[in-house]
């Protein structure tokens, strides 16, 4: 059904609904499809017609190559959170680690052509999300997108690509070694047939799943007519969380999410007001958000945050003492842990826990 023009995801669903399973829809005759509402004749005969096995043989080339796991809505491991929306993708095409299919996750989205703010925002937002244990969903586009599964990575969290073409296609190209990395550390997904190039009606289709598969979206930056303002729609529609960064009256980048508020989005200026939505198990202080926010560490950054506090600072001498290491070798591990956002340096070499 993936690659017959004009049956999408809610259509084929109507099929399954009306002659039991998916195999019954290809045994019936045309005048009981053309009966089903939407189902006209060119695609009746498209139904009934034999399956192209060029294409077939074509697909199942590109899944071996690239590796990728053909999850059908029917599976067990098909996200629960997906299948609640109104169309779920009848497949996912996964390239990666599809146990963060089963992820609590939050999406994020904006501009392709990010302000310095927009930026930082979307960095900070991002890495402290990892932090918590939650994984990053994006849709690997210029901007925005990048920036906060770049973050998230860094900060050795999980994050999720969604994308509007094959997963076994790189776009925008330059973005390669985030693919490649996404690929290794987390996940591509698409409902788009391999080789599916990045045609422009793929774009809203691939925002649905974005905001289907997370228990909210958080949009940084962008203008009032965008792909990200249909994100954010597709989440209310999906009774999904919309949380809204603002930003200045006088910039473009910001009037959509300012007008996202108006609307009643929830304005968030850090990742405690998005936790605060979510519940008391996201929330910061909880034993598990701090077994999660170690586990992100390698052993020597972990060994060292256990030396660290974050209601008191201590001096990076006292530091050595306790932790049994010079101070020259402490630097490189403390600039490490600075860089992933654990940790806060004070004025006067003095250091504490973020979290």
């Amino acid at each position: 059904m993936l690659s017959i023009p004009g049956v999408g995801p809610r259509k084929t669903l109507d099929l399954i609904s009306a002659f039991g399973s998916l195999e019954n829809i290809f045994s019936v005759g045309y005048q009981e499809l053309t009966r089903i509402s939407g189902i006209k004749d060119k695609i009746a005969r498209a139904i009934l017609s034999e399956p192209d096995e060029a294409l077939l043989a074509g697909q199942e080339k590109l899944i071996d190559k690239f590796q990728v796991q053909l999850i059908s809505l029917w599976d067990d491991v098909y996200p629960e959170q997906l299948k609640q929306i109104y169309d779920p993708p009848i497949a996912l095409f996964c390239r990666g680690n599809t146990d963060l299919l089963a992820s609590d996750s939050i999406g994020m989205v904006g501009t392709r052509t990010p302000s310095p703010y927009g930026k930082q925002i979307s960095r900070e937002f991002s890495r402290d999300l990892a932090q918590r244990g939650l994984t990053v969903v994006s849709g690997a586009a210029k901007g925005v997108d990048t920036h906060a599964h770049e973050a998230c990575l860094n900060a050795g969290g999980q994050t999720i690509a969604v994308l509007g073409n094959g997963v076994d296609r790189i776009y925008p190209a330059e973005n390669r070694p985030l693919f490649e990395e996404i690929s290794n550390k987390g996940l591509l997904i698409s409902e788009f047939l391999m080789g599916s190039k990045p045609d422009a009606q793929n774009f809203p289709r691939r925002n649905r799943i974005i905001s289907g598969l997370t228990m909210g979206t958080i949009v940084v930056e962008a203008a009032e007519r965008s792909g990200s303002l249909i994100t954010a729609y597709f989440a209310l529609d999906q009774n999904r969380e919309v949380f809204s960064v603002p930003g200045p009256v006088n910039s473009r980048q910001s009037r959509g999410t300012n007008l996202l508020i108006k609307q009643g989005a929830k304005l968030v200026e850090n990742v405690e007001d998005v936790l605060e939505e979510l519940g008391e198990r996201f929330k910061i202080g909880s034993s598990q958000g701090q077994q999660e926010l170690l586990i992100a560490a390698d052993p020597l950054e972990k060994a060292l945050l256990e030396h660290l506090s974050d209601t008191e600072q201590i001096h990076i001498d006292d530091l050595s003492i306790v932790s049994g290491q010079t101070t020259f070798a402490l630097l490189g591990t403390l600039l490490q842990l600075e860089m992933k956002g654990f940790i806060q340096q004070l004025p006067g070499k003095y250091f504490k826990r973020r979290f």
